[in-house]
């Protein structure tokens, strides 16, 4: 376990992100937008494609039970109650999203996102630039293999670096709860 507030998972069997990916690749692909409402689009700051498999996915379900590890074992101890479905993105050569949050604690909604938990679905010798950064007092880059998997705070400033060359592809979902107090 890092002093930073994440928690690095391990590895899901690649078998899984494979056959999750090809389940994944079969939904239409939208442009990836910002903010509670997923209302915002500005391709300065975040230019993805994303895809949002139903919440009952049997990979979702793997995700939010690591959510929930890793709640419990970093001593975080947020109340969770509810998860959101996977966001499954794609980022081709120039595609990023700069440092933000995942959580939006002054929108006035009954839940805030508490954990996000990120599996890398490709492998990194199939891409270059890309990678995950958190950022509290120092910047922190963990290792992402295909099938890690990492869960941090929402409130943790992050950012997906750009994509130099290839394709990147990661699954993404939200454990949520009552409002931070």
């Amino acid at each position: 376990m890092s002093h930073l507030p994440i928690w690095y998972l391990g590895q899901v069997p690649v078998e899984d992100c494979d056959k999750a990916s090809a389940e994944y690749m079969l939904i239409p692909p939208k442009d990836a937008s910002m903010g509670r409402d997923g209302d915002q689009l500005d391709h300065t700051f975040r230019n993805t494609t994303v895809r949002f498999a139903d919440n009952s996915h049997w990979f979702g379900l793997k995700m939010r039970d690591y959510g929930m590890l890793a709640n419990k074992e970093c001593n975080w101890d947020f109340d969770i109650n509810r998860h959101e479905s996977v966001q499954y993105a794609e980022y081709g050569i120039g595609k990023k999203y700069n440092w933000h949050i995942d959580t939006f604690p002054l929108s006035g909604a009954p839940t805030d996102r508490k954990v996000t938990v990120v599996c890398m679905m490709s492998d990194p010798v199939d891409f270059e630039g890309g990678a995950l950064q958190l950022r509290m007092y120092q910047e922190f880059t963990p290792p992402m293999t295909k099938g890690t998997i990492i869960a941090f705070p929402s409130f943790l400033e992050h950012q997906v670096t750009p994509v130099t060359k290839g394709v990147r592809y990661t699954a993404t979902m939200w454990l949520s709860g009552p409002r931070f107090k």
